[in-house]
């Protein structure tokens, strides 16, 4: 067995950690590129002058690096496909629809609860892209909506 020297064991080792540096750069470059979307299903409190019938909220944020603009929201329904989409959102700050949103922004979609024509429980809430990517999300006060209905 060959003896290996200083100058070998040291070449080794740098060469161990470029190759470990490398694989983590090539990650974090993907990771960048992905579209990030933290999605909170809501209750609804309306107040002031806010439609009463107001009782669902989407709260969705841009996690991503790049800004992303949101054209569809709303719940997907248990043992189907089917989603129920928020027709006609109201925002606090009156905004149109759909919505950009920069890096690390947020917005809150408020509507009426979409309702399943066949009577199914919500499973989740969804937040859609324009580029088509679609992003989930559950809470404990969905949990809640669904099992009132």
């Amino acid at each position: 067995m060959p003896d290996i020297t200083v100058f070998q064991a040291v070449t080794l080792a740098i060469a161990a950690v470029g190759a470990v540096l490398g694989i983590i750069n090539t990650w974090r470059a993907i990771d960048q590129n992905c579209v990030k979307l933290r999605v909170i299903p809501a209750h609804a409190i309306p107040y002031g002058g806010a439609p009463q019938n107001i009782r669902f909220c989407v709260q969705v944020t841009n996690l991503s690096q790049f800004a992303v603009t949101l054209d569809d929201a709303g719940v997907f329904f248990q043992g189907t496909n089917k989603r129920g989409s928020i027709v006609n959102p109201v925002f606090a700050d009156h905004g149109p629809w759909p919505r950009r949103l920069e890096p690390r922004s947020s917005v809150s979609i408020y509507s009426e609860l979409p309702r399943s024509s066949t009577g199914r429980k919500i499973k989740c809430a969804f937040a859609r892209t324009q580029c088509g990517r679609t992003k989930t999300g559950v809470s404990p006060a969905l949990r809640e909506i669904a099992n009132e209905r």
